[in-house]
């Protein structure tokens, strides 16, 4: 799919009240605005690709449409991509790429989304960016190795591959054909994507290829108090 089919993408926002680390983290205060209207904010309007939030919150659905957007009640969801498959689904199963935009992306853009959808091949495509030794060193961190080929071998919060330089920091955003979408549903989980807390790796290890995009994303998933205070400092105004 190329830049001129991007009228064929639906972009799906999953931001849930439960965060763990960061309760209440879609209504965070970002500078005067809720963290997940700053994501729908720094991705713009475009006439040609549909945008809404699936959320199992009635206080973040509230807050989504009166800021303008539009929200998609999903129930509860075991990860974040059930969750935008739940939204789909609910939407009519709209054909074209659907892309998942994590909620805790503030940083993101509508370059992403065309980046990913020019990129898209078979099964999943992704973002990463590069990132030093320090930065890898945190387990908040996800970080990819990538294959010659250009799709992801593993995904981890350890700071792999071993040794200095070419770690790579995974952003939060994927792309999905209506297909892939389905297999990863059909994945479910694993004792890897289990213990790492990563859903993706139940994907690789059901045999969906994952594609990733590596450049200067400029990712910053907000996930901690800390993350959420080095955002502020990004921003304008705080």
């Amino acid at each position: 799919m190329g830049l001129g089919k991007l009228a064929e993408v639906t972009v799906i926002v999953p931001a849930r009240m439960g965060s763990s680390r960061l309760p209440g983290k879609p209504l965070a205060d970002l500078c005067g605005k809720p963290l997940v209207i700053r994501v729908l904010d720094n991705l713009g309007t475009s006439p040609c690709t549909e945008v809404v939030v699936a959320t199992d919150s009635t206080e973040i659905a509230a807050v989504v449409e009166k800021s303008g957007y539009r929200a998609v009640m999903t129930g509860e969801a075991f990860s974040g991509t059930h969750r935008v498959y739940l939204a789909w689904r609910a939407m009519g199963s709209p054909g074209g790429s659907i892309v998942n935009l994590q909620g805790d992306e503030p940083c993101a853009s509508m370059d992403w989304v065309r980046e990913l959808t020019a990129s898209y091949g078979e099964g999943v495509s992704t973002l990463a960016s590069p990132i030093d030794a320090n930065e890898a060193e945190d387990p908040s961190t996800v970080k990819v190795v990538v294959g010659e080929d250009g799709r992801a071998l593993y995904f981890s919060r350890s700071p792999v591959p071993w040794g200095q330089g070419g770690h790579l920091k995974h952003a939060g955003v994927y792309c999905f054909s209506p297909e892939s979408l389905e297999a990863c549903m059909r994945a479910g989980e694993t004792a890897l994507s289990r213990r790492e807390r990563l859903e993706q790796l139940a994907w690789l290890e059901r045999g969906i290829p994952i594609t990733v995009v590596a450049g200067k994303w400029d990712a910053m998933g907000v996930d901690t108090p800390a993350d959420l205070e080095r955002a502020r400092r990004r921003f304008d105004g705080c």
